[in-house]
C-alpha cells in the first residue's frame, strides 16, 4: 500500500469555527438569514409573470395574480371566439401593462413605446365580463398630478402603413375606451387622443382632440384636403368611462363619431387642424399632440383600450355589438366571448402547478368515458 503525503504549510490559515459563544450565535443567525433569503427569492420567482421594479433604490414586485381576473365558466354557456377582421386590426393596446414598451395585441405585433411613469389602477366600475370578483378591470393611468413626470406620459408608434392615412382606399376606424379627469386647455393646446402626420407638409394625417367644452373634434387630412367635424354639443365629461368609435369612409369622405353606442350629430369644424410642429417626426402620438409644442395636449386619463382598424369602416351595427360584449365586433352576448388565457371549464381538479401559475386556469373534471351504465343493453339500443 502506498501513501502520498502533501505538504500543507498554511494549514493554520484554515478557518475554524469559533468557540466564542457570541461568534457561534452570529454564525447560526447568518445561516438562518441566508436560508430565509433563498426561500424568499425562490417564492418571488415562482411566477415569471410577476412585475418587478427596475429602480436602483427600490425593490418591489407587483404580483400578477393581484390583477388576474377570476371567473367560473359553466359548461352550459355557449362561449364563442371573437371574429375580428384580423388583417384590418393594425394596432390594439390594452391599458394593462407597463414598461418601456407595451404589447401590440394585433397580429402585426408592432412596437409601441411608453413614456413617463404611468401606473396601473383599478378600472372599476367597468366590467369586461370575465370577472366574478370585485376587481372587474384594470387601466393605465397617465399624467396624474402626483407623478414627477406629469405632462410627459404618453405613447408613440413608429411611422408605418398600419397607422397612416396616406394611401387608404376604403377608410379607417379608431376605438378608445378611457376615462378623462381633465379636459381644460393645456397652455394653448387642446387635449389630444391621437395625432399622426404622414409627411412633412402634411398632405395626409389625423388629429382627434377634445375642446374644453367637451366637444370631440376629428380632423382627417387625405391627399391635401382636410375633412373636419366636431360633435354638435359638449359630450365628453370628466370622471366618466367612454367607449369612443371614430370612423372615416373614403366614399363620400364621411366621418362618424359614436360615443357609448350613440351615433353623434356632427357639424363642421373651422379651427386649425393643429398638427405637431416638428415636421421631421412622423410617429403616431397617443394621448399627446406630438413634438414641437411646449405642453403638447397631454391627457390625464385612465386608458383601457385603443385600437386602429385600417381599410375597415366599422358599422353602427358592429359598434353596438362591441358596446354590448366589450370585446369584439362579432354578435356575441356579454360574458360569452372566449378570451385567450382567461377561459376554461370550471372544475375542482387543477392542472399542473406550473401551468396553473402561468395561465391561471382550472381544468375540468371529465367523467370517464366507460362506466357501468355504458355497457348495459339500453346504452346500445337508445
Amino acid at each position: 500500500m502506498r501513501y502520498i503525503f502533501a505538504e500543507m504549510s498554511d494549514i493554520k490559515g484554515l478557518r475554524e469555527i469559533s468557540n466564542d459563544p457570541f461568534g457561534k450565535l452570529l454564525t447560526a443567525l447568518s445561516k438562518k438569514f441566508s436560508a430565509f433569503l433563498a426561500k424568499d427569492q425562490a417564492e418571488a420567482i415562482e411566477n415569471p409573470e410577476d412585475i418587478y421594479s427596475d429602480g436602483q433604490d427600490v425593490e418591489s414586485v407587483i404580483k400578477y395574480h393581484t390583477f388576474a381576473h377570476m371567473k367560473k365558466f359553466p359548461l352550459t354557456v355557449n362561449y364563442q371566439s371573437p371574429s375580428e377582421p384580423n388583417d384590418k386590426v393594425r394596432r390594439w393596446i390594452k391599458g394593462a401593462s407597463l414598461g418601456n414598451t407595451v404589447p401590440d395585441l394585433s397580429q402585426y405585433n408592432t412596437t409601441v413605446y411608453l413614456f413617463g411613469d404611468p401606473v396601473l389602477v383599478d378600472g372599476a366600475p367597468f366590467d369586461y365580463g370575465i370577472s366574478t370578483t370585485s376587481l372587474k378591470s384594470i387601466a393605465m393611468q397617465l399624467n396624474r398630478p402626483t407623478s414627477d413626470l406629469e405632462n410627459a406620459e404618453h405613447m408613440t408608434m413608429p411611422d408605418g402603413i398600419g397607422v397612416q392615412i396616406a394611401g387608404i382606399a376604403t377608410g379607417v376606424s379608431y376605438f378608445f375606451r378611457l376615462r378623462l379627469f381633465d379636459i381644460a386647455i393645456q397652455g394653448d393646446t387642446w387635449r389630444t387622443l391621437f395625432e399622426k402626420m404622414d409627411d412633412a407638409t402634411p398632405n395626409n394625417g389625423v388629429v382627434i382632440k377634445i375642446h374644453p367644452t367637451g366637444k370631440l373634434i376629428v380632423v382627417i387630412k387625405r391627399a391635401g384636403t382636410e375633412y373636419k367635424k366636431e360633435t354638435a354639443v359638449g359630450t365628453i365629461a370628466i370622471n366618466t368611462i367612454y367607449e369612443l368609435w371614430i370612423t372615416y369612409a373614403v366614399s363620400g369622405n364621411t366621418i362618424h363619431v359614436y360615443i357609448n353606442n350613440v351615433d353623434m350629430t356632427l357639424v363642421n369644424n373651422t379651427d386649425a387642424a393643429g398638427f405637431h410642429t416638428t415636421t421631421t417626426n412622423l410617429d403616431a402620438n397617443v394621448f399627446w399632440r406630438g413634438p414641437g409644442t411646449e405642453l403638447n395636449g397631454h391627457l390625464y386619463c385612465d386608458m383601457y383600450d385603443f385600437m386602429i382598424f385600417r381599410e375597415y369602416v366599422v358599422s353602427a351595427t358592429e359598434v353596438g355589438r362591441h358596446f354590448i360584449n366589450k370585446w369584439t365586433l362579432a354578435n356575441i352576448p356579454f360574458g360569452e366571448v372566449m378570451v385567450s388565457n382567461y377561459f376554461a371549464s370550471y372544475g375542482l381538479a387543477r392542472v399542473s402547478k406550473s401551468l396553473t401559475l402561468k395561465y391561471n386556469v382550472l381544468a375540468p373534471i371529465v367523467p370517464g368515458s366507460f362506466t357501468t351504465a355504458s355497457f348495459t343493453t339500453a346504452s346500445f339500443t337508445t
